[in-house]
């Protein structure tokens, strides 16, 4: 099994920044990469979001190149399935087939986590090895990528549990729904969308 480095290209909401860092506390990761951050926080900001420890931590840099020394994959993250030419020949995966991925590698694995508003350039996907894309409702495609970031990491932080298929208990799928939908609120969701959004989350997940 490997690690995981979490990459954020270019963010400009300091908000998702936190999040993504709570995230990773919250399933035991610590390698976070920043690339060309659009607005950097202060430190003082920094320390009084939660996950603060990581976010001091965090490498900056001014490309996707330098975020990706040392890694064995880099796996992208993408809301658009294969509707073009050049999306046709990429590799998607669901949150769960990453999990089966990822308990069979070893060293260090890149997930990217793109832009909010434009996600990820077509050259920063053809760095990419593979892409995961989470399907969703047509009605509303695309999640917030703290949103997305926590369905992929929960997957992530089960690898240990691929071979009995242990089923996540009550508490557990409650805490994790309700860090899914506080970063909904944080981010500007929808008010009149959040709980409907939150149910689809907790029946995917039930499922996974």
């Amino acid at each position: 099994m490997g690690e995981i480095r979490v990459i954020v290209v270019e963010p400009k909401n300091p908000g998702n920044l936190g999040a993504i860092a709570r995230l990773m506390k919250n399933f035991g990761l610590r390698d976070l990469v920043i690339v060309n951050a659009r607005r950097i926080p202060s430190e003082d900001m920094f320390r009084s979001m939660k996950g603060s420890e990581i976010l001091l931590k965090a490498k900056m840099v001014n490309s996707l190149d330098e975020a990706t020394t040392g890694l064995t994959y880099l796996v992208g993250t993408s809301d658009v399935m294969a509707d073009s030419p050049k999306s046709v020949l990429r590799k998607y995966i669901t949150p769960k087939e990453f999990r089966h991925l990822f308990s069979r590698i070893s060293g260090v694995v890149g997930l990217v986590l793109g832009r909010e508003d434009t996600g990820l350039t077509n050259e920063e996907l053809s760095k990419c090895d593979f892409f995961v894309h989470i399907p969703s409702s047509p009605e509303y495609p695309t999640l917030n990528v703290s949103s997305a970031a926590a369905i992929i990491l929960y997957e992530l932080f089960n690898v240990k549990k691929v071979k009995s298929d242990k089923l996540a208990s009550r508490k557990e799928m409650d805490f994790l729904v309700s860090t899914f939908r506080e970063n909904l609120k944080i981010n500007g969701y929808p008010e009149h969308r959040v709980e409907k959004t939150s149910l689809i989350f907790r029946r995917v997940m039930s499922r996974a």
